[in-house]
């Protein structure tokens, strides 16, 4: 697979959703402690024991084989449905001094997100969009289609232009109440629509992630001399002095990050900035792991 290499599966042996602290909080419809139990119940599958796992649910025979810990599924346990929404617009493809594109970055963080959804035996999506969806891969729970996810991924190309809080807006109208939604994007849009969007999410019953994904010169704008500035969206551009709009800039982009901070955190959603130029396994630790990490 192309951004769930074994590198980035060697990195994510550590990490794992705390899913189950949201079900006990009631926001999501996943597996139920409640479920019926007793010889009516049908066998599903093996998944990788979690912390919080009934220990008399472990299978010690596959743990005599293995030296490793799996607990049994049953098709009466309902799967939490989770889908992963990637923002494909122009802008994600642009590259500054980071790494590597914001696109194939978000692509990394999206995969890297359903497998460590899939390895709980939760089921994981994908929905690609710029003004409207693109791709959709309903939620799934199996190996084949984490690789047709990647797979789809690998031949998409950003491009185009976005309505960021409109589509998506559009998305969760058709989504099930009580699913967990990842959204990857560089969140480059008008921060108050985008957080209202959100909330009107979480009015929903839906837990979001937002994973905002930005070249360390979206940040900065240490460029000098004159400028030619065209856009990876439309046909625009616009001629500019970099020292003489550096300072308003850098301080549009504080703003836009505060009001980002301040409605996420008004609204229950658990948000990480991932930069181009920088390693992206501690901010998703931090995501992951949940609020007071």
């Amino acid at each position: 697979m192309k951004y769930l290499d074994a590198l980035a599966l060697a990195r994510l042996k550590t990490l794992r959703f705390d899913l189950r602290r949201h079900r006990a909080e009631g926001h999501l419809g996943g597996r139920h402690q409640g479920a019926r139990r007793g010889f009516s119940q049908e066998f599903a599958e093996h998944r990788a024991y979690a912390t919080g796992d009934e220990l008399k649910r472990l299978d010690w025979k596959v743990y005599a084989r293995t030296d490793r810990l799996f607990v049994k599924e049953y098709h009466e346990e309902k799967s939490l449905k989770t889908y992963i929404l990637v923002d494909a617009s122009g802008s994600m493809a642009y590259r500054g001094r980071g790494g590597e594109s914001k696109w194939d970055a978000a692509c990394r963080l999206a995969m890297c997100a359903a497998y460590l959804v899939s390895v709980q035996g939760d089921a994981a999506g994908l929905v690609t969009f710029d003004t409207k969806t693109r791709t959709f891969l309903p939620p799934r729970r199996s190996f084949e289609h984490i690789e047709l996810m990647d797979k789809t991924l690998a031949e998409t190309q950003p491009g185009g232009e976005t309505d960021l809080s409109g589509v998506l807006a559009r998305v969760a109208e058709g989504l099930p109440r009580r699913s967990m939604l990842l959204l990857v994007s560089d969140l480059l849009g008008d921060a108050e629509r985008v957080a209202e969007t959100v909330r009107a999410f979480r009015a929903r019953r839906h837990k979001v992630y937002a994973m905002q994904v930005l070249d360390p010169e979206e940040r900065d704008f240490d460029l000098d001399g004159p400028l030619l500035l065209e856009s990876l969206e439309d046909s625009s551009s616009l001629r500019v002095e970099a020292s003489l709009v550096r300072a308003s800039y850098r301080e549009a982009f504080a703003r836009q990050q505060r009001l980002y901070q301040a409605g996420f955190h008004r609204a229950g959603v658990s948000h990480e900035v991932f930069y181009t130029d920088q390693p992206w396994e501690a901010p998703l630790a931090r995501l992951v792991a949940g609020p007071g990490a």
